[in-house]
This record gives structure tokens, C-alpha cells and sequence, in this order.
């Protein structure tokens, strides 16, 4: 072997040698990447949980109160109702020792004589009149209270409801903004609410976060109105399509805001409230959801004068 292939042999031997090196070294980085990569995805999965559970404290937060305005608002129809089945109570024996001496004269066991008497004696101790007006009446006066009762209860559990129960569906926007309105009735019984909701697609989302986006909107328009002592509170409801998107739209003639609040609406646990009357979560979780659904906001706020909130929801999004 001459000197040119011995340093040929060299040669190729350093090069190995520094490939595996580097293939060694790629491997370990490879791994190490890996590793990395992994914690990365298990700390994303730990944020995710963070993020579902703080939303779901916030949710309950709002929930006790809104239960406690619905608990007063249920207190007076339920009331009827109990006040209504305690007449039918009442009458229930009457109507029994009617349907007994009808059955009595049928059976030939009361002449007619007998049965007219019968029912004059029962007449003048309970009229019939009464039986036959005012039982229907309470009747259909509690079919009616019960089925507000009921709305109303609905609608707090759909509120309540978390994310992943509902999952995502086609949702009626206008109509989640009628259930809202009417669950946040109390807490929005000082402002003048104005509202103009177009028939629209039914949006492709997770319901439970619609409600959610709405009660956060219009409770955050009843705050910036709660200085409005010369002037009336009004908050303005819209649903709408505009440029390839569906828009809900809250307005409102409250406070307003400066611009560096604007620069920090958005930011967690951000609020101006003082005292801790405010999670500072909002529209932090506003944000959120429309972003999730791939849609964007839009804010124009004067202070002094008031503020509106635009959250537009893409067209692809709908059926």
C-alpha cells in the first residue's frame, strides 16, 4: 500500500469518525428536542385545563348571582301557583261528590227529584260557578307561570352548562340573545334595553360559550352604565350580517373608555372596578370565544359618552 492510499485510508477514517460524531450529537439533540417538545405539549395541556377551569369559576361566579336575582324572580309566580293548587285542592271534593250523585242518578239510585235536590244542597254550599270560572282560570294562569318558571330555569342551566358538555352545534344567535336577556331581566331592570336582532344562519359553535359571550357583553354594558345618574341607562342589542360575517353588536351610553383602558380591556384580571366587584375576566374570556371561532372584535369607546363592542363570527362558521 503506498503513501497515497495510506493517507486516502486516513482520511476517510477522520471523516467517519467525525460523522458519527455529528450524527451522535444530532441524535442527542434530536432527543433532547424531543423531551422538550413533549413538556411543551403536556404544558399546553396544563394551561388548557387552567384556562376551562377558570373559565368554568368565572362562569359560576356569575351564576350565583344571576341565581339569586332568579331565585326572587321565581318566588312570586311559584307562590301563584301553589296558591292555585291549593284551591284545586279544595274543589277536588267537590268535584268528586258531583261525579258521585251524576253517577247515582244514572244508575237509577236518585229519582230526579231526588237529584236536582241533591245538586241545589251542593250549590249552595260551593257554587258551581265558581268551579267552572275560576278553576279554569287558576289553571291556565298556572300553566303560564310554570312555563316562565321552567324558561327561566332552562336558561340557567344552559348558562351553567360547560363547554364540553355542549360541544359544538348550530346555534340560533338571535334566540341565545333573547335567553340571555331575559335570564340577566334583574340585573338589567335599570337600563333601557333596545334590541334589533336580524334572522341570521345558525352560527356553527359551542353554545354554552355563546351564552357565555353575551351575558359577559351586556353585564359589562350595565357596569359602564352605573354612573349614569343625569342621564338614562340604554343598552342596544344587535344581530346582524355584514361583509361576510355575523355580528353581535352591544352598545352602550355608559362611561366609556380612555385609550390605554382600550389597550388593556382584553388583559386578563384587568378591570377598573374597585374593591374586587369585578373578576377583571370578562372580556377577557369575550376574546376567547371569538377568537376560537376564528372571528375578531371590534371596539369604538369615547369617554364620557359610551362604548360598543362588535364580535364578528366568519360566514364559514355557519350552516
Amino acid at each position: 500500500m503506498n503513501q497515497v492510499d495510506n493517507e486516502f485510508e486516513y482520511t476517510f477514517l477522520d471523516e467517519r469518525t467525525k460523522r458519527q460524531a455529528i450524527e451522535l450529537r444530532l441524535h442527542e439533540k434530536t432527543m433532547a428536542l424531543g423531551a422538550v417538545t413533549k413538556k411543551l405539549q403536556q404544558k399546553e395541556a396544563e394551561l388548557a385545563c387552567y384556562k376551562n377551569m377558570l373559565v368554568q369559576s368565572t362562569k359560576m361566579a356569575t351564576l350565583g348571582i344571576l341565581s339569586v336575582d332568579a331565585a326572587s324572580e321565581m318566588n312570586t309566580p311559584l307562590s301563584q301557583a301553589i296558591n292555585n293548587v291549593g284551591s284545586f285542592n279544595y274543589a277536588s271534593p267537590i268535584i268528586t261528590s258531583l261525579l258521585k250523585i251524576n253517577e247515582q242518578y244514572l244508575n237509577g239510585e236518585l229519582k230526579e227529584s231526588q237529584f236536582k235536590h241533591e245538586l241545589d244542597l251542593l250549590n249552595l254550599q260551593h257554587p258551581f260557578v265558581w268551579i267552572g270560572h275560576d278553576l279554569t282560570a287558576k289553571a291556565a294562569e298556572s300553566l303560564n307561570t310554570l312555563k316562565k318558571v321552567n324558561y327561566c330555569v332552562q336558561n340557567l342551566l344552559n348558562f351553567s352548562y360547560s363547554n364540553e358538555s355542549h360541544g359544538v352545534q348550530l346555534v340560533n344567535i338571535p334566540e341565545v340573545a333573547i335567553s340571555m336577556l331575559k335570564l340577566l331581566e334583574s340585573q338589567l331592570h335599570l337600563c333601557d334595553i333596545k334590541t334589533d336582532l336580524d334572522s341570521v344562519l345558525p352560527l356553527y359553535c359551542n353554545l354554552s360559550s355563546i351564552n357565555q359571550l353575551f351575558v359577559n357583553l351586556l353585564i359589562n354594558a350595565r357596569e359602564a352604565c352605573e354612573d349614569n345618574d343625569t342621564k338614562g341607562s340604554i343598552i342596544e342589542v344587535h344581530v346582524f350580517e355584514r361583509n361576510n360575517y355575523i355580528c353581535v353588536e352591544v352598545k352602550d351610553n355608559g362611561c366609556g373608555m380612555s385609550n390605554k383602558v382600550q389597550e388593556q380591556m382584553f388583559d386578563p384580571f384587568f378591570t377598573t372596578k374597585e374593591g374586587g366587584k369585578s373578576s377583571g375576566m370578562g372580556l377577557t374570556l369575550v376574546q376567547s370565544i371569538v377568537q376560537e371561532n376564528t372571528g375578531k372584535i371590534e371596539v369604538n369607546s369615547t369617554l364620557g359618552l359610551g362604548t360598543t363592542i362588535k364580535c364578528l363570527f366568519p360566514l364559514k362558521n355557519v350552516s
